[in-house]
């Protein structure tokens, strides 16, 4: 009995990655991330909220005022506003006339950017200029099509509460 000389099978040679298979895994390493936070409701196992460095916190230009309210109404400058963070997850704009303080949700119904506090009775959604009116929240400027949603909230001994 002769034994059968054998032959190696070559390596399979790896492809070179085109251009497009490059930038579209560069996109899935890039958005990922932000994703799956997004997907998982920015929560880690124990339950405690990851932070996100887009979300105003304590000592910067957004923060909840002490007592559980959202913001002292001293706080937010007459004729202006100001977004801070919401107990029940994301921010609330507070918008301030006088004594009164209407609220909204900041996110721009266009494309989900959040708007700017409002200066001269406008906000402004920066990434693609939708204007809306600061006592209502009413468009006057696409592409938004709708309004801002409003935020049911009540003064009270001088803080802002939702409700």
């Amino acid at each position: 009995m002769t034994a059968e000389p054998t032959t190696a099978t070559p390596a399979p040679t790896a492809q070179p990655r085109t251009r497009r298979q490059a930038l579209c895994g560069l996109m899935i390493a890039l958005v990922a991330p932000g994703a799956l936070i997004a997907a998982c409701g920015a929560e880690t196992d124990s339950g405690s909220t990851v932070d996100n460095p887009n979300t105003p916190t304590s000592g910067s230009n957004g923060s909840s005022a002490p007592g559980g309210s959202l913001a002292a109404v001293a706080d937010i400058p007459d004729g202006g506003g100001k977004l801070v963070d919401n107990p029940a997850g994301g921010q609330v704009l507070l918008v301030r006339t006088g004594s009164e303080v209407t609220a909204f949700d900041p996110t721009c119904p266009h494309q989900g950017a959040t708007v700017e506090p409002p200066e001269n009775g406008v906000i402004t959604c920066r990434r693609h200029g939708s204007t809306f009116t600061s006592s209502d929240g009413a468009v006057t400027q696409g592409p938004a099509r709708t309004g801002l949603k409003t935020v049911a909230v009540t003064v009270e001994g001088g803080n802002v509460l939702l409700g």
